[in-house]
């Protein structure tokens, strides 16, 4: 999409949750195989927490949350959301997208002391927790 700024609404998240605009935040757009991220922070700041999504949803459902935060954070488009590739095997059970969702943690938030999910990403987060 021509002129498209995935970034460029922030401020609008800000003044809807009451929070205060310093300017832009640091966020970048980061892949583990297969998977596609949202890293809040700088490069070097290892992400604290990650977040998973619900259904029909995409990593930026957390903008506000990690806006409010402020703290280096990881949020993960789940496969075959967002940006991240479709399955081969069409299989978009928590189950199923466990050992992905387990690759990317490991690879761009292996620090990380908390995975916070909703709906599938909180089905998703457990089944992680489980393997």
């Amino acid at each position: 999409m021509a002129g498209y700024d995935e970034f460029g609404l922030f401020h609008e998240n800000a003044a809807e949750a009451g929070l205060a605009w310093d300017g832009p935040p640091l966020v970048s757009r980061v892949a583990a195989p297969g998977l596609s991220a949202l890293r809040w922070g700088a490069p070097e700041q290892a992400a604290e927490i990650v977040f998973l999504h619900g259904g029909a949803q995409n990593a930026h459902t957390w903008d506000t949350v990690a806006l409010a935060l402020g703290r280096p954070v990881l949020a993960i488009d789940l496969p075959g959301h967002g940006r991240s590739s479709w399955r081969d095997d069409h299989a978009y059970h928590p189950r199923a997208m466990a050992p992905a969702v387990a690759g990317a943690i490991e690879t761009l938030a292996a620090d990380a002391r908390l995975v916070v999910g909703m709906s599938l990403g909180g089905l998703t987060s457990i089944a992680v927790a489980e393997a």
